[in-house]
């Protein structure tokens, strides 16, 4: 999570081109909290980045707290009169009374944590059955061009581009979570998309080329990459241009994509 807190990155375009979380994974955490808690006074969002989750949350909760190592992120964060934002790891929820949350999210940052002492801070801010909710996506696939997403897998994964420039934990993700314990009641995991999946895709968007451009230099090891090799030609230009010259793809032209995704919930004991 390094490069998130550098005083150098982005935040301004990191909050512009990330992708969002529909209004699917908004009603999942919902439904699974109104089953065995059902108060919707208080959330947490804890690596908050510039305040994406934080704010759908405003919506429901009478209270919500952003909380996110990297104060260069907060400072573009979306402000609402009922939202409070710490500058805080997420190991460290001090901030937050114990047994004071209804529900507590983590999206995009399950895999920067060190877990044993993250749900430690889990279990003590929830109230009993209140829920616990992560989310988190792997590399993004383009719908109608398969060629392309294997660009930009390559792209990420691949040691002569940017497969060695991520922060520790990238594994993790890739694995959409598999190898975390989650040491909470009635624990459930969705992925996506998978078939027969009861529930709907949380991570779909529909974005010109131009913007998805944007958003692939939000990528932390994007921006590791320029430091490490700032005389080389953009290396996301030229994988952009290329896709888009064997696609017959213009920046105005809209895509269809989809993020392999990965839903945990679960409920804090009594």
């Amino acid at each position: 999570m390094a490069t998130f807190s550098s005083k150098t990155f982005n935040s301004a375009l990191y909050q512009s081109f990330r992708p969002g979380y529909n209004s699917n994974f908004f009603k999942a955490v919902y439904n699974y909290h109104a089953r065995h808690s059902g108060q919707f006074d208080t959330a947490v969002d804890v690596g908050t980045g510039t305040g994406q989750v934080a704010s759908v949350l405003a919506e429901k909760f009478k209270h919500v707290h952003g909380v996110d190592a990297s104060a260069k992120m907060l400072d573009a964060a979306i402000q609402k009169p009922n939202i409070t934002y710490h500058v805080s790891k997420g190991e460290d929820l001090s901030a937050i009374p114990s047994s004071s949350v209804d529900v507590l999210t983590v999206a995009q940052a399950l895999h920067w944590f060190d877990h044993p002492k993250f749900f430690s801070e889990v279990k003590r801010v929830l109230k009993p059955h209140g829920t616990f909710a992560a989310v988190g996506y792997s590399f993004v696939l383009f719908e109608k061009h398969p060629r392309a997403s294997e660009k930009i897998y390559q792209l990420g994964d691949e040691p002569d581009q940017l497969g060695t420039c991520w922060d520790h934990g990238r594994l993790i993700l890739d694995n959409l979570y598999k190898s975390i314990d989650v040491p909470l009641q009635n624990v459930e995991r969705h992925y996506f998309p998978k078939n027969g999946n009861t529930l709907p895709p949380i991570m779909t968007e529909h974005v010109t080329m131009k913007h998805f451009r944007n958003y692939i230099k939000t990528w932390s090891a994007y921006k590791n990459y320029c430091e490490k090799h700032p005389d080389r030609p953009d290396i996301v230009d030229k994988t952009i241009d290329e896709i888009m010259a064997e696609e017959n793809l213009k920046d105005e032209d809209v895509v269809d994509l989809t993020w392999p995704t990965v839903l945990i919930l679960g409920e804090n004991g009594v």
